[in-house]
């Protein structure tokens, strides 16, 4: 775990530093909201076109090498941004950093699923889960030292997913090979619970970090405590992963991932009437990021309770293939229902959302538990 976490950690970064960096890049280039938009969709576009492709690695290269050939494309493609002023040629490297370093945390979570003892599963996904959101933050809060123009910002980024590739490199830990095709059925696999779970996550996601923003304001705040809701659930988001793990590994991970959902669904029940207080919004903020962010959590390490082997691998490329499908149609889902209620829509598509989650959380359990 120390070796993965340094290396999640300076991937991370990277990535933190890249969508602050990439974003910011083409507002001064003069890019319309949309095309900002459909360029910050090609990372989610990549894991969803390349996740499909783990088990495959896994079975027929050495998981090491494709860890640093993944990694040396994630350092190489930032050039182009250098070279080329072109939007279009920013989507495509946007799709090849964003796809090569979501397979690398990919096989990472793949890794700490096969690896952990039954009994430090939970918090070690809680762990990781952990350093990528702290790791993500601070290389977003370095791109302003830097700059967006010329070099430093690109070497930056480069700097860290060296940093990630020394690491892994030195120690020579990678992700175990597979043997074999997977056995389990495609369709076990889409309706696990993990896996429904990542997709809710994935349509989530966006909500804390994009829209809820935009909603603070549009109910009356400043542009300030708008930005502090973010801050606020990266907070949540970067403290009760581990807690959240290890209760999961002590009491079981189904009650503890309806726990999660649970608070998901009550923090957009109560979260207008905060909006008169910003101390209290900002601590329901931190609630959400607690227990929405501890979804991914919970589920990744639940996928290793039930399968193992190839069928462990299989069991994370949906996992990972459902997350990155919400990821890519979870903005503009929420961003319309916030535009058909203005700006409520936003809570009411949230509250939608963890209902059905918590919803098939509990049903699934019953059934598992039912002498039936």
């Amino acid at each position: 775990m120390a070796t993965i976490s340094a290396a999640t950690v300076a991937a991370a970064a990277a990535t933190g530093a890249s969508y602050a960096y990439v974003d910011l890049s083409l507002h001064r280039m003069g890019a319309s909201a949309t095309a900002i938009g459909l360029n910050a969709a090609m990372p989610a576009l990549a894991w969803l076109l390349t996740t499909p492709l783990m088990p495959v690695l896994l079975r027929r290269c050495d998981p090491a090498a494709v860890l640093r050939v993944l990694l040396g494309v994630a350092i190489l493609s930032p050039f182009g941004f250098l070279v080329s002023t072109d939007q279009g040629v920013w989507m495509v490297l946007r799709f090849l950093f964003g796809g090569s370093l979501g397979m690398v945390f990919r096989l990472i979570e793949y890794w700490i699923n096969a690896a952990s003892p039954d009994d430090r599963r939970g918090r070690n996904v809680g762990l990781y889960a952990g350093v990528f959101c702290a790791g993500a933050a601070a290389g977003a809060a370095l791109v302003p030292l830097t700059g967006t123009q010329g070099w430093p910002t690109i070497l930056l980024i480069q700097a860290l997913v060296g940093t990630a590739l020394a690491v892994l490199s030195v120690t020579r830990a990678a992700p175990p090979p597979i043997f074999g095709p997977a056995r389990v059925p495609p369709a076990v696999l889409g309706t696990s619970v993990a896996v429904m779970a990542a997709l809710a996550f994935g349509l989530f996601e966006a909500v804390p970090y994009t829209l809820m923003p935009v909603y603070a304001v549009k109910s009356g705040l400043s542009e300030a405590w708008a930005a502090g809701t973010v801050s606020a659930f990266l907070v949540g988001a970067l403290i009760v992963p581990v807690p959240a793990g290890m209760l999961a590994d002590r009491f079981g991970k189904p009650g503890v991932l309806a726990a999660c959902a649970a608070v998901g669904l009550a923090v957009p029940l109560v979260l207008p009437a905060a909006l008169d207080t910003p101390a209290v919004l900002l601590a329901v903020m931190v609630l959400w990021g607690g227990g929405a962010g501890s979804l991914y959590t919970v589920a990744l390490a639940m996928l290793a309770d039930r399968f193992r082997g190839a069928d462990l691998a299989a069991a994370n490329v949906a996992f990972g293939t459902l997350y990155a499908a919400g990821a890519l149609i979870g903005p503009p889902l929420h961003g319309l229902a916030m535009d058909r209620h203005d700006p409520h829509g936003l809570m009411e598509s949230s509250i939608l959302l963890f209902a059905a989650l918590l919803a098939v959380v509990i049903g699934k359990h019953r059934r598992r538990r039912s002498p039936a």
